[in-house]
């Protein structure tokens, strides 16, 4: 599985689609679904330029997708980061929106789109650290990255619900 940089982001709605996809396959089914985004999950950041998607395509349908913004503004987030204490060097990259597709979630998707985020990060000295927020599930996965693990708070599934989630930093080794 080879990720791609997404250059065209008219197939964003593509990537808005597979996330009501993978959610509605998961236990956050609750919280992202059909019902609750009718027209797919995106938010303000999905358009923005300084927003990358990563995708793995099969028969060109983008399968899994990953992104990263790189920021300026903890509020641009949409989350409560600014309760812990955080490097005041900017910009910074909020690690977010790993999804796959349900038929592919055996596969390597995953390492693959996380490893490829956290080589842009790596590579990329003027990024200073990445934010991240996740349920439990995706931890270990972070912590094995080299995230380190904030707090927790609340997590807003764009004003339709709330979850406790954990807040993690991965702070960029080469800077």
């Amino acid at each position: 599985m080879t990720p791609t940089l997404l250059t065209d982001k008219s197939r964003l709605q593509e990537i808005y689609d597979l996330r009501v996809t993978a959610y509605e396959s998961s236990p956050k089914s609750i919280y992202v679904n059909r019902n609750t985004f009718p027209n797919g999950w995106f938010d303000h950041l999905d358009p923005l330029e300084e927003t990358l998607h990563w995708i793995i395509e099969q028969e060109n349908k983008i399968i899994a997708s990953a992104r990263l913004a790189i920021l300026q503004d903890l509020k641009d987030t949409n989350e409560d980061f600014d309760k812990f204490e955080l490097p005041p060097d900017r910009p910074f990259a909020y690690w977010s929106r790993l999804v796959i597709h349900p038929s592919y979630r055996r596969s390597s998707a995953k390492a693959v789109l996380d490893n490829v985020r956290l080589k842009y990060i790596r590579d990329n000295q003027e990024i200073k650290f990445a934010l991240c927020c996740a349920s439990q599930d995706r931890w270990n996965s972070l912590l094995s990255l080299g995230f380190r693990y904030l707090g927790d708070f609340m997590f807003n599934w764009d004003g339709k619900a709330e979850q406790k989630i954990g807040a993690f930093i991965l702070l960029n080794s080469k800077v």
